[in-house]
């Protein structure tokens, strides 16, 4: 069994705060990291740790080979990660004292995923095999058929939720994953 996931790859820069900035206000850091993300990488580093054979289908931006080399650091095959001259996708992360956050997600590469090169990633799929999606990239709807053609199940993670993304892939889902 192999999973494969398109999904989303981000550049998070995650900041602890006290508190939550109030609309006009400017707030002090108490910490700030950069780390890989995406709802897309975290599934497929998810599954990679609990010892499944994942490979990622995605896109980067032109400063996103660091993206692409920690994935491949977790055991995720990575050969399908595209790489282009516009700018990566990345969130900024605020997150309070009591673990409230919020986020702003620049979709950047992840919405520039080309379904021909999703066709050829999953090439080699079939019966048994995994598709994981989420709402982070471009084609899910065309993947999703593509994955079903080729009897491979479809796991579609409806986050962040977008109720007419949700009625375009759910025929072609085996799990839905609500968060």
């Amino acid at each position: 069994m192999t999973v494969y996931c398109l999904g989303s790859i981000n550049a998070d820069v995650t900041y602890r705060v006290a508190r939550l900035a109030r609309p006009g206000e400017t707030i002090v850091a108490q910490e700030m990291r950069r780390g890989l993300g995406g709802k897309g990488a975290n599934q497929s580093v998810a599954a990679a740790r609990a010892g499944a054979r994942v490979v990622h289908i995605g896109m980067v931006g032109a400063e996103g080979d660091w993206c692409v080399a920690e994935l491949a650091s977790y055991g995720v095959e990575s050969r399908h990660v595209a790489q282009d001259a516009g700018p990566s996708g990345h969130a900024i992360i605020h997150v309070d004292a009591k673990g409230e956050n919020v986020i702003t997600v620049f979709a950047g590469a992840n919405a520039r995923q080309d379904p021909a090169r999703i066709d050829a990633a999953l090439g080699q799929a079939g019966p048994g095999d995994w598709l994981l999606l989420q709402n982070e990239t471009s084609h899910q709807q065309e993947a999703a058929q593509l994955a079903q053609a080729r009897g491979v199940h479809v796991a579609y993670s409806a986050a962040p939720f977008e109720a007419e993304a949700l009625r375009r892939v759910l025929p072609y889902a085996s799990l839905l994953l609500l968060n």
